[in-house]
């Protein structure tokens, strides 16, 4: 395990990886730290700042400058501003004498020089130099390398009362595995789940927790891009995310030292979580959207239905991509950088770019297979819907899924069906009898959910092809949307049990009479708004967990859309 963690730490960034461990592994070693890597202003070469006391000696304070990777001469002492020596000279020039917190300024202080690898030959002679003319009675000095920081993980966080031997078993089988994603994110999801149940009660418990699963995720993301396959880690990042979620909700309106430390975890899970997205879909995905079927051939797919499933699921990814940057668009307030609010705009109307490129290279986005694809073409309906320039193009293509699932019906092809079994799927359809039909299509939230937009984009002509089809081909079937109910909040981030209710609706009336119980029944209804992701204005992760536990949208995201149609 040691050497799984020493790998990690040298592959970690400074900035946002390396950096954002640290102060959760020193809050956990008992100290208090005081400073918090930031950005826009100036830190005087110091990182982290932490005061208390380490392996039961006197408290001191310990100030953190932290560079990545190996010491080099470059790092040492190069031509950057950023170079370790040039930070070491600010902290004992300026930040001591002047910034260090008055409370603090009778207490010895402690440099550490934190680097994630080791310090090369070449340096250690002029460092050890540096250290010799630094020190004297009240500063000293302190190496934290790849094998301290990972005796300090293993020591503190990984120890057995926090992370049993088959939790730990479920950590390496989850980086054994990366190759074959499906069963490291199995893995890492027993391993999440056995983390998120407590045999107390106590507020630690739950700061521990998060802080254990967020050095695992970041673990996990860390062999994962140095393996280049970042499939288990989106997985895994989603499920870490609704997890810490639900056990960190009881304390967002608390005050004090736990309930900031599970706001801290939170975020630390949530800047993973999004730096796995952007590995997973800016790197390795929107660099190819443009190009004809190139995504598709991607899929090295043996028939067109592993196709068919990867490229819709590929499209509710990218949309989800776009939502976050839309929402932390709208989250920024007026104190905040302005350019930082822009630059979140440009990346989400980018993300709505490369949806439309999307489609438009791969056809197979015109005809889902699976009814419950409605999930992640209502996701790529909502980040579109953002900007009215695209409404125009959400009714044909809403339009194309409509005919060809029509023409897919009446000539028994591969229409949309209720069948969740890949090999199921793969014979699909097995007749052209009615039974059969009746059988794999007995509801439906897919063609609801195209009526809906096509009655909030006031397209009169898309709302009657659906009732026409629901007519012709499907009369049997019921058409649904998807409402929480009052225990939604207590399982929808765990999944944890069957929740939520289903609402009949009817196409073959007017717009009007179809939007009318369904917006009625947002209003009625108090639950969707009860819920704590919309409490505290982080709805995007309502979009999460239903993309990941395969739920219907509920109609009640669309009601800023209302008072439009």
């Amino acid at each position: 395990m040691k050497l799984i963690l020493k790998q990690y730490l040298s592959s970690l960034k400074e900035r946002d990886e390396l950096d954002a461990i640290l102060p959760d592994l020193l809050s956990q070693l008992g100290l208090n730290v005081f400073s918090r890597p930031g950005r826009g202003t100036r830190q005087y070469g110091v990182d982290v700042g932490a005061v208390g006391s380490l392996d039961g000696g006197q408290e001191k304070v310990y100030l953190f400058s932290i560079k990545q990777g190996d010491l080099t001469r470059i790092d040492w002492d190069g031509n950057s501003l950023q170079s370790l020596r040039q930070s070491l000279n600010q902290i004992v020039d300026a930040y001591i004498s002047n910034y260090l917190p008055a409370e603090y300024h009778d207490k010895d202080v402690v440099i550490c020089i934190c680097i994630g690898g080791d310090v090369q030959e070449q340096v250690r002679l002029e460092l050890e130099s540096y250290i010799k003319q630094h020190s004297n009675n009240r500063i000293t000095f302190s190496q934290w390398n790849g094998d301290e920081l990972a005796t300090r993980i293993q020591s503190c966080f990984l120890r057995e009362e926090l992370l049993p031997v088959n939790a730990r078993s479920r950590l390496r089988k989850s980086l054994a595995l990366l190759d074959e994603p499906e069963a490291s994110f199995q893995h890492f999801a027993a391993l999440v789940k056995s983390l998120s149940v407590f045999d107390d009660q106590k507020d630690t418990s739950r700061v521990t927790a998060l802080r254990q699963i967020s050095i695992c995720l970041w673990i996990l993301f860390s062999w994962a891009r140095d393996a280049n396959n970042m499939e288990a880690a989106y997985l895994s990042s989603e499920l870490t995310l609704l997890h810490a979620w639900k056990i960190g909700v009881p304390f967002f309106e608390a005050k004090g030292k736990i309930a900031e430390a599970i706001s801290t975890s939170i975020a630390s899970i949530f800047s993973v979580y999004s730096q796995i997205c952007n590995e997973y879909l800016v790197i390795n995905v929107l660099p190819h959207t443009s190009k004809l079927h190139a995504l598709s051939s991607a899929v090295r797919a043996s028939c067109s239905l592993d196709v068919n499933l990867k490229l819709f699921d590929l499209l509710g990814r990218l949309a989800i991509g776009g939502i976050w940057a839309y929402w932390g668009a709208s989250h920024s307030t007026a104190n905040e950088d302005l350019d930082a609010k822009k630059q979140l705009l440009q990346e989400s109307s980018m993300y709505s770019e490369s949806l439309k490129q999307l489609i438009n290279s791969n056809p197979v986005l015109l005809l889902p297979v699976k009814d419950e694809q409605a999930i992640d073409i209502f996701t790529a309906v909502f980040l579109l819907s953002f900007e009215r320039s695209n409404h125009d193009y959400l009714k044909k293509w809403l339009a194309e899924i409509v005919t060809r699932s029509a023409f897919a019906l009446q000539t028994n092809g591969r229409y949309p069906c209720n069948l969740d079994s890949y090999s199921d799927l793969l014979s699909h359809p097995k007749s052209g009898d009615t039974e059969y039909l009746k059988n794999v299509t007995k509801g439906s939230i897919l063609f609801p959910v195209i009526a809906l937009w096509a009655a909030l984009l006031d397209d009169e002509e898309m709302y009657k092809q659906v009732a026409l089809l629901k007519e012709k081909h499907l009369n049997h079937c019921g058409f649904q949307v998807w409402f929480p109910d009052e225990i939604s909040e207590e399982h929808f981030y765990t999944n944890s049990d069957t929740h939520g209710a289903a609402l009949p609706v009817c196409v073959e009336k007017s717009r009007e009479e179809f939007l009318a119980p369904i917006f009625s029944e947002c209003d009625q209804s108090q639950h969707f708004k009860k819920m704590s992701a919309i409490k505290y204005n982080w709805w995007p992760l309502l979009i999460v967990a239903c993309r990941h536990y395969r739920l219907p949208l509920p109609p009640n995201l669309l009601e800023g859309l209302r008072n439009k149609s």
